[in-house]
């Protein structure tokens, strides 16, 4: 997977135009965050109602939220841009432009993960945060589960790949999920107040886990 979002990077995909290379072509950031919708008639069966059956999560909150959905997606957009302008090889998912026939956006989202650098999951506030904790949580589940994380968050032994997850938020934002992120797995959780206060933030992580590799006990990836 590693090779293959290396290679599609530099083309379109989609809605998403052709990223130009970086110095640090081998070192992969994968940046996560609320910017698409869930699919409804995807989720739901074929003679539900959608007025009535459709999850709480499933529809952006417009008047609690700060941020719409176009808004989430372009403070991703150029947190990633600001990112490969320092040398990182930053990406969102839509940029690898792999078909959901082929794979799933879940499945799409765990494989990233695992193989780049760096995983940041930028979480604006977007209203209600019940659909970030599940995206959160369900990646970090499925990215790092080892019998040392079963039971209580205080006897959890967070493995090391832990280090490589942040979590970028507003102040504004109030999540359980976000609490037990720091609590439970161990990765780093950070606030931002902009789009260039997220940019410095993400990049600070990005030099540290570079540095992890290059001279500490990360092991390196390329």
């Amino acid at each position: 997977m590693r090779q293959r979002i290396i290679d599609n990077l530099p083309r379109a995909a989609g809605d998403s135009d052709a990223l130009t290379p970086v110095r640090r072509e081998q070192f992969l950031v994968y940046l996560m965050g609320p910017y698409r919708t869930f699919d409804v008639d995807a989720l739901l069966p074929a003679d539900a109602n959608v007025e009535t059956d459709a999850p709480s999560f499933a529809t952006w909150d417009e008047t609690s939220g700060e941020y719409a959905e176009d808004e989430v997606l372009r403070l991703l957009q150029e947190t990633r841009d600001c990112l490969r302008d320092r040398g990182f090889n930053a990406f969102l998912a839509i940029d690898v432009g792999i078909p959901l026939e082929e794979m799933d956006a879940a499945t799409q989202s765990i494989a990233f993960a695992q193989a780049s650098n760096a995983t940041v999951f930028i979480a604006p506030q977007v209203g209600d945060n019940l659909g970030v904790g599940i995206e959160i949580g369900s990646v970090l589940e499925d990215l790092l589960p080892t019998d040392e994380m079963q039971g209580s968050a205080a006897d959890a032994t967070s493995p090391e790949r832990a280090r490589r997850v942040m979590v970028a938020t507003e102040p504004s934002v109030r999540s359980a999920m976000l609490g037990a992120v720091h609590a439970r797995w161990d990765a780093s959780v950070r606030t931002f107040t902009d789009a260039v206060d997220c940019c410095q933030l993400c990049a600070q992580f990005c030099t540290h886990i570079q540095n992890g590799e290059l001279y500490g006990s990360l092991d390196r990836l390329d």
